[in-house]
């Protein structure tokens, strides 16, 4: 994106926020299928999705993601102070709905955004089920001093005061909290349950179409609607590709708890795999309505992490929409099916296609057809890159 520059005095420079941003102008979206909507669930990324180098997050033009890693997953702690200097709270989260709002001053995108902000915390000042909180983060841990965060303002008090808002925002000095709840884009929105649950994500409100601010809260009705009906926006969806797994996204240690957490709601079976004579532990991915293994996660006794995970599961879509059993090998693109070779030993007779990004590995792997003119798909796999090839 086209940075905005201030005066030298001002010392602050708002820029396209996310990670490597270099998109065209603000609000002027250049992917038609932009990654800006309210999502309540982690759904294949379109094709047109790209992952930059050393990530495995899919995209769109712009640098906003698709998908979200905490959806269904519990609301990491917060703590620390707020803008008016009083320490925040946990418990002021308990027992209502929230939206959570991650930005930052020193973000171009957050700045289109704040008119909007403010009348959403208008809005759901007038609605008793439904909370607030901000939090003010630093691009990353390398750009946390003052200067880099507040510019001209010096502090977030500060440029409340200029601008005449006012609402509770907890202050992420060091960009922990920024980490911890996995944030790729500033500035993103979150959706969080009563019982702690996030439950929705979006990202700015200033680049969608329609209403913004109504179009969101109506999102955030329909949620809570179907929560106490008992239709708990789907939390899992079976979904594997180059940016990962559900929860398995990077480097996972192999442990009963990392996977539980990596798949939550779902029931983790511990499990054997044979492989070329050798006998090892696995565990199982199984959903409630079906007895087959949705996924297989292996190990790398070697560092402790997860090595594989593998599905041959015909409900299981890949990072296209492929799907076990019905996608063909002639689908793929010839750049993608220059990298396929023949199996050997327990994979003879078989074509694995091997995707390669930064030490992450994707592999689809293909059965020929009887007539010998294309091939089926029956399998995909997801090799996160290992510990010490992310140092």
């Amino acid at each position: 994106m086209i940075r905005h520059f201030f005066s030298a005095a001002s010392l602050i420079v708002l820029v396209a926020c996310g990670p490597g941003a270099d998109k065209a102008d603000h609000g002027v979206s250049t992917d038609p299928n932009a990654a800006t909507g309210f999502i309540i669930s982690n759904t294949v990324a379109p094709e047109t999705a790209t992952v930059r180098e050393g990530e495995t997050i899919a995209r769109d033009a712009d640098g906003r993601p698709y998908n979200y890693a905490l959806l269904g997953q519990p609301l990491p702690a917060l703590s620390g102070k707020l803008a008016d200097g009083s320490v925040f709270d946990p418990t002021s989260l308990e027992g209502t709905w929230n939206v959570i709002d991650i930005w930052g001053i020193w973000c171009g995108d957050c700045m289109a955004d704040a008119p909007y902000v403010a009348a959403l915390v208008t809005a759901i000042d007038q609605d008793p089920d439904l909370g607030f909180l901000s939090i003010h983060t630093p691009a990353n841990a390398n750009r946390a001093t003052p200067t880099d965060m507040y510019g001209k303002y010096g502090s977030v008090s500060a440029y409340f005061d200029d601008k005449g808002y006012s609402y509770p925002t907890l202050l992420d000095e060091d960009a922990s909290l920024r980490f911890a709840l996995e944030i790729r884009w500033t500035p993103s929105y979150l959706l969080v349950d009563p019982t702690g649950i996030v439950r929705g994500f979006r990202t700015d409100l200033s680049v969608a179409d329609g209403e913004p601010v109504k179009d969101f809260l109506k999102d955030v009705a329909r949620v809570k609607s179907s929560v106490k009906a008992g239709q708990t926006p789907p939390a899992f969806q079976p979904v594997i590709g180059p940016q990962g797994v559900m929860g398995i996204t990077g480097a996972t240690p192999f442990n009963t708890n990392a996977i539980r957490a990596a798949f939550p709601d779902q029931e983790i079976v511990p499990g054997e795999m044979v492989a070329e004579g050798d006998t090892y532990p696995v565990f199982q991915v199984m959903t409630q309505s079906d007895t087959a293994p949705m996924f297989t996660v292996e190990p790398d006794w070697s560092r402790g992490h997860v090595y594989r995970v593998s599905t041959t599961h015909s409900n299981v879509t890949g990072p296209g929409g492929e799907q076990i059993g019905t996608y063909r090998l002639s689908q793929l693109t010839e750049q993608a099916r220059s990298t396929c070779f023949d199996g050997v030993d327990e994979s003879a007779n078989l074509l694995i296609c091997n995707d390669l990004d930064n030490g992450v590995r994707f592999q689809r792997v293909f059965e020929p057809l009887d007539d010998g003119a294309d091939a089926v798909l029956t399998g995909m796999a997801y090799y996160p890159a290992r510990p010490d090839a992310m140092d």
